[in-house]
């Protein structure tokens, strides 16, 4: 669009000094902008020099801005609610399945679906060949209230893992939606002592947004080889921290300890690609993928890919 704009200027006969172009450039953005705004999506514009550093900074401070608000709301009127949050995990855990699948589901899973297609799209082809008529072994981590099903390849063995037991029930309802997958079992164990999964058992372990709540990403990395065949796959679909040198990693540190709280262990600024490279998987493909919504603004770089053992 400003690249348009300025070969426009260029080729006419019309003597604009630099603060006109400015001018025309951020009204023309401006009426795209608010196009956007209607839709509920803001897209970083890459064609533009002067406003995407502009509006994208604007970003920047209404989130440090929303974090700092947020920080005083949980020290004042929402003291009770934090401190429960912080004495009890079981309270933790409880509120979390609740807030997850009644506010924050609604508002961010529709905008996770590109990322969860892309991720069941990288299942599918590393399971292409196999003999469809035996069924594939597949174990998903931190499964929560069942996002991923819909996704599922059919004739699937889906046994299912997660620590937060309060989850179970929103699990079991949403399963039955999904008749194509034979569900096995469900095991309420943290990802990082799968005690309960045989070693070399599973063709295919998958996980969503979990390592950002994990304790010990390393030990989950290790339970995910002993329990996959020689050859079998992990598939995963993570959000990351912000760049060393962006203003991001910093708000998102600001927020963690607040943030930890409410979604129940999660950690924002968690570099999870470097993890799954050196955890010893024979081969990783790893790409990152950029949210364009600027209320995703927190959890905007994530990362999908696949590791064999």
């Amino acid at each position: 669009m400003g690249d348009g704009i300025l070969h426009k200027l260029r080729n006419s006969n019309l003597q604009i000094d630099a603060k006109s172009v400015k001018g025309y450039m951020a009204m023309a953005l401006l009426r795209d902008l608010s196009t956007h705004l209607q839709k509920g999506t803001f897209y970083f514009y890459t064609s533009l020099q002067f406003e995407p550093t502009m509006f994208f900074a604007l970003v920047t401070l209404s989130w440090l801005v929303l974090c700092s608000l947020w920080w005083v709301a949980a020290l004042t009127i929402g003291i009770p609610l934090t401190l429960m949050l912080m004495v009890s995990k079981t309270f933790r855990s409880s509120f979390f399945s609740w807030f997850f699948v009644y506010i924050i589901g609604p508002i961010f899973q529709p905008r996770t679906i590109p990322a969860r297609k892309r991720a069941f799209q990288i299942l599918k082809e590393c399971v292409a060949n196999r003999n469809k008529a035996v069924p594939l072994e597949v174990l998903e981590i931190g499964v929560g209230e069942g996002p991923n099903l819909q996704f599922y390849p059919e004739n699937c063995n889906l046994t299912v893992l997660d620590k937060n037991k309060f989850f179970e029930s929103y699990y079991q309802k949403n399963a039955k939606k999904f008749a194509h997958i034979s569900y096995q079992r469900t095991v309420i164990q943290p990802a990082e002592n799968m005690s309960n999964i045989a070693d070399n058992s599973l063709d295919v372990v998958v996980s969503t947004y979990l390592h950002c709540s994990c304790d010990d990403t390393y030990a989950v990395l290790k339970e995910v080889q002993r329990v996959l065949k020689p050859g079998g796959k992990y598939v995963f679909l993570e959000h990351v921290c912000y760049p060393q040198n962006e203003v991001g990693l910093s708000i998102q540190r600001l927020i963690n300890p607040i943030w930890f709280l409410f979604f129940n262990g999660c950690t924002l600024d968690r570099d999870t690609a470097a993890k799954i490279k050196r955890a010893g998987f024979s081969d990783v493909i790893c790409d990152k993928y950029i949210s364009t919504y600027w209320w995703m603004y927190l959890v905007r770089h994530q990362i999908v890919g696949v590791a064999t053992k």
